[in-house]
């Protein structure tokens, strides 16, 4: 019972059951293990195995977040800056993964606005405008990129006022 106790006070067993459900930033390991009383000292060690053993790497977290945040239900640049921004990715690493693994805004959110524009099918330019533009701006993007799209889809999916 003894040896059990020890593991589950043990700062990398702490941040490994962490880990095990999905990939976290450096700072999210580093909060938990504090809020479970850690000493600063020890979170550093551990944080320092975890690197090592290659369970940690922010610019590698924040490509996974881009990459899942830019397929299926998309989201805006700025969301997706602001998310990696509270799950603790430095400024600097968060820059760097955006401009290599983001791409094109408005690539990005054509599928998404595809389906959607689907649904809008038979509305006036103006109600499709506002629906359309709106359902793109809650998701993050630009109004430019929304505005963009809803011109080009209107084309499609639109019928004449």
């Amino acid at each position: 019972m003894a040896a059990r106790r020890g593991r589950r006070s043990d700062p990398l067993a702490i941040a490994l059951r962490y880990l095990a459900s999905r990939s976290r930033s450096e700072a999210q390991i580093r909060q938990r293990l504090t809020s479970r009383g850690v000493s600063a000292e020890d979170v550093d060690a551990a944080l320092e195995r975890l690197r090592e053993l290659g369970y940690v790497d922010d610019a590698e977290f924040a490509a996974a977040v881009i990459r899942s945040r830019t397929q299926g239900r998309a989201r805006g640049l700025r969301l997706v800056e602001e998310e990696l921004r509270a799950k603790g990715v430095s400024d600097d690493v968060a820059t760097e993964a955006l401009d290599h693994w983001y791409g094109d805004e408005v690539n990005v959110a054509r599928p998404v606005a595809e389906r959607q524009a689907a649904r809008l099918h038979g509305f006036g330019f103006a109600e499709f405008r506002q629906r359309l533009g709106s359902f793109l701006v809650r998701r993050g993007f630009a109004h430019a990129t929304a505005e963009s799209l809803v011109t080009e889809l209107w084309e499609t999916y639109g019928v004449p006022d």
